[in-house]
């Protein structure tokens, strides 16, 4: 968070210097715009391939936007010197070398991009994004956890390739070529409804892209207002909101299992593929509970809960998943590791708990002192 908002400030001081020096210089704002294509068109296909392309190679695609915007400046520079003789402001203004430097800069990217990655590609699993997100605390759980449904995104994003690459197409070449073709003129009224359409079109987007997250992020952002209200974050609100956001869904085996980094931990982790053959809907929850009391979070600084997270994120990294098991999350929670688990169990609807005899902590008996308690726990009425 402090890194963005930093970045925001600086990224806005160095715009004010930019259009300031512009200005002094003589730069028009249809220079800029054309000269935009120029710097910025070589990371389009790197970006889009990255996105959309499992095999692209991140290297590889990294090179390319750097090589493509070196390749578009060279030839935008050296084709206005072949035809003017000079490179000023207003022969590097001029229509064909900016042309000439924006399709070498998006092409050039585009090949290196696509040569590269065919000829030594990666196997990236867009999964991994997801799975890879740790939910530390109610607080940042509540903003970040909403169930969402793959097929409908896997539909939505088919959808937007067809769509951007028809109406790319349509406006960045059939339209403009077929004008350049007939050799055509804007007249006044022409131009004028150009103009009107093209600002209608900018403030309208502007206004989706202001105002539709605000809409579709309503319930978090409502979320967020609520919980700044309460005065406890371990209130029963508080957790009630974080982990019943979705219906409880009756066909579904909800699954908890504590690891702590022990081989009997991880054995009863492993144990869950037999549950999984008598079971086909399954969700298994991969809770870290880190052992601390209620006065040492009420006096905790902000580094120190930040290590404390990374401490609970590095235990889960270590963990392998089965490949059987596809429906998961991780948890990292602070606090008594018996209570802990026996309320995330109770808030998840968890139909079973599933833990190792014994954990890291030295134990003579048979069963560790934290599955012993969650057992007597459990069986209280």
């Amino acid at each position: 968070m402090r890194i963005s908002r930093f970045t925001i400030l600086i990224f806005g001081i160095g715009m004010g210097v930019l259009a300031s020096v512009s200005f002094q210089f003589g730069v028009s704002l249809q220079y800029v715009y054309l000269l935009m294509g120029v710097l910025i068109g070589s990371a389009v296909a790197p970006i889009s391939f990255g996105i959309l392309w499992k095999k692209t190679n991140k290297t590889i695609a990294t090179s390319a936007a750097i090589s493509g915007l070196i390749l578009g400046v060279s030839s935008w520079l050296l084709t206005t010197h072949s035809m003017f003789g000079e490179i000023t402001i207003s022969s590097t203004g001029n229509f064909m070398p900016l042309l000439i430097g924006n399709v070498i800069s998006i092409v050039s990217s585009l090949a290196i991009t696509l040569i590269g990655s065919l000829l030594k590609s990666e196997n990236f699993d867009f999964i991994t994004t997801k799975q890879k997100i740790f939910l530390v605390d109610d607080r940042i759980r509540t903003m970040l956890r909403r169930d969402t449904n793959e097929n409908i995104l896997k539909n939505a994003s088919k959808f937007c390739i067809k769509i951007g690459l028809l109406v790319s197409t349509i406006l960045v070449i059939i339209w403009p070529l077929s004008l350049y073709i007939i050799d055509y003129v804007f007249s006044e009224t022409a131009f004028y409804l150009w103009i009107s359409v093209a600002t209608a079109w900018a403030f309208g987007s502007a206004a989706l892209i202001i105002i539709l997250p605000l809409v579709e992020a309503r319930r978090s952002i409502s979320e967020i207002f609520h919980k700044a209200n309460i005065s406890s974050s371990r209130s029963l609100v508080t957790k009630e909101s974080t982990y019943q956001t979705k219906p409880k869904d009756q066909e579904l085996l909800k699954i908890l299992v504590p690891v702590d980094d022990s081989v009997k931990s991880l054995k009863a982790l492993n144990y869950v593929n037999y549950i999984l053959k008598e079971h086909a809907k399954t969700r298994l929850y991969i809770l870290n509970v880190i052992e601390w009391t209620d006065d040492e979070e009420e006096n905790m600084d902000e580094e120190l809960t930040i290590q404390i997270q990374e401490e609970g994120k590095k235990v889960l990294r270590s963990i392998i998943i089965p490949k059987k098991i596809k429906d998961y999350e991780r948890l990292v929670k602070l606090g008594d590791p018996t209570a802990t688990i026996v309320e995330i169990a109770e808030k998840l609807n968890a139909d079973m708990i599933v833990m190792g005899k014994r954990g890291l902590g030295n134990s003579d008996s048979n069963i560790g002192h934290v599955t012993d308690r969650v057992l007597q726990l459990l069986q209280d009425p």
